[in-house]
């Protein structure tokens, strides 16, 4: 299940790349730091849920400023940016990543946290950057693990309870997925549905973890 539009593809992959160029290689921000308040600003669900002006109506100067400004700092802006000619890694990284995103439909920050952080991809430029998009997802597929149903719950602080009472689903089911005696994966549309809505997840997601 794709995150968005596959038109919107190009565009967001040129413009997220050009983000964390410019705020880490043009700008000096330490990868992890940029990324980190990525996450916590408003662009990433934005981007997730398909959102134009974000994928496609804002540069990628104007996505860094954006970001560092939705967490409390500021960013220079330097018209004379360009294309990275010499360093490359970082406009890879975040074009990679972006691809990466919109077709597994996953979160950046559950890609992050499940075995494929930012700074794993940027280790990945070599020698991965002259091969297939496709060859990086293979690679890409072997080091993420998508998170489970018990660790996405804890993650939100719910008790299995609270859980099955926001998303309708049964306590004995959500105990069942949990523990392995019940396969998610064989569950109706709409029960996979509502626990990845209340578990801000792709129905895939939970299907795969």
């Amino acid at each position: 299940m794709y995150a968005y539009d596959e038109d919107y593809l190009y565009g967001a992959k040129e413009h997220f790349a050009g983000m964390i160029d410019y705020a880490v290689k043009w700008c000096g921000m330490p990868l992890r730091e940029f990324y980190s308040r990525f996450l916590n600003s408003g662009i990433p669900e934005a981007m997730q849920t398909g959102h134009p002006k974000y994928l496609a109506g804002m540069s990628g100067i104007e996505l860094a400023i954006a970001v560092v400004n939705d967490t409390g700092g500021n960013l220079p802006v330097d018209p004379s940016y360009t294309y990275p000619w010499e360093d490359p890694s970082y406009y890879w990284t975040g074009g990679v990543l972006c691809h990466y995103q919109w077709y597994k439909g996953a979160s950046f920050s559950a890609i992050d946290k499940g075995g494929l952080p930012i700074e794993k991809i940027h280790s990945l430029f070599n020698p991965l950057h002259e091969a297939d998009i496709t060859k990086f997802i293979d690679v890409a597929d072997s080091l993420y693990r998508p998170a489970s149903i018990r660790e996405r719950r804890k993650r939100f602080g719910y008790t299995q309870e609270q859980l099955a009472e926001k998303s309708g689903v049964t306590l004995r089911m959500i105990r069942a997925y949990e523990q392995g005696t019940q396969d998610i994966a064989r569950a109706e549309a709409a029960t996979v549905i509502r626990l990845a809505k209340e578990l801000c997840c792709t129905p895939d997601c939970l299907i795969k973890a």
